[in-house]
């Protein structure tokens, strides 16, 4: 009878073992349940961005490499459209202009001189104390030089520009937010991030992301923050929304993934706190339930 029990027990107890190895086999081998999407519609909508000069800032670089050898503003100045901020070295393009401007003097000399010339011809010729070969000759010639004048003239147009465009001018009524720029350095041709303006107000341009974009819509309320220390900056309100999708790409911590995500661009205005906010600061913009 006990070694009858015992068989039974046994038999229970491996059943139950083998029950239960099973179920877990099966358990881990099944896919896990999706989890519900988080609800977004009761969430405020956070969205990240950069503060810009309104209208986006404007870069100026020079268009040859050369050495600064003036530096008419600093820093923080405003300046008008036109103004000059600094000037490059300019002997060559300076001794290129006085010797077009000494060809156009040169030039006019001549032009007067064959009109004279012509003007007498002309006189004898009418006098028939001269054949009308010098006198068609005499015209030729005033042609000739009122011709090299003209070329004469468009040499000195060319040597002005190329010394015109060694002295770096404001493209903008605006305000100098960047001006790295130290007398006697060179500066490199297309090299447009030494010198930024841009209109005195400032923008927040965002990056919204594909599931909050049916939350922005235009003259919506935003509060914006300063994306590292969460300061509040000031207030803000849709002005535009890009009718497009764009991608941006996003690395995880494994430097070797990354993924892209559909965003759209939104500008939102800026009333700031502060005096000066730096343009290029990362914020995040909170919109304002109202």
């Amino acid at each position: 009878m006990k070694r009858y029990f015992k068989l039974v027990v046994f038999i229970a107890v491996v059943g139950g073992m083998l029950s239960f190895i099973t179920y877990s086999f099966l358990r881990s081998s099944s896919p896990p349940k999706a989890a519900a999407p988080p609800d977004l519609s009761t969430s405020p909508a956070r969205v990240y961005g950069a503060v810009e000069p309104a209208g986006r800032e404007v870069l100026v670089s020079p268009p040859l490499t050369k050495e600064v050898v003036a530096i008419l503003v600093k820093e923080g100045d405003r300046v008008t459209q036109g103004q000059i901020l600094c000037v490059l070295e300019n002997d060559v393009e300076s001794a290129q202009l006085k010797l077009a401007q000494a060809k156009v003097d040169a030039a006019r000399r001549e032009l007067a001189k064959s009109q004279d010339e012509m003007k007498r011809k002309k006189e004898l010729y009418g006098k028939n104390v001269d054949s009308e070969f010098a006198y068609t000759q005499a015209r030729l010639q005033v042609e000739i030089d009122s011709s090299n004048l003209v070329v004469a003239l468009k040499e000195e147009d060319l040597a002005k520009a190329r010394l015109s465009q060694l002295e770096l001018k404001s493209p903008i009524d605006g305000f100098v937010y960047k001006f790295d720029v130290r007398l006697g350095e060179t500066l490199s041709e297309g090299d447009n991030a030494r010198i930024i303006l841009g209109p005195k107000e400032l923008w927040v341009r965002l990056f919204v992301e594909s599931y909050w974009m049916n939350r922005i819509t235009l003259a919506s309320h935003y509060t914006i923050y300063d994306s590292e220390t969460n300061e509040y900056l000031g207030e803000g309100e849709v002005l535009y929304k890009a009718p497009y999708l764009g991608r941006r790409n996003f690395r995880t911590e494994d430097t070797q993934e990354r993924f892209d995500t559909k965003f759209q661009e939104v500008v939102l205005s800026l009333k700031g706190t502060k005096d000066t906010i730096p343009i290029g600061l990362s914020v995040v913009a909170e919109l304002a339930e109202k």
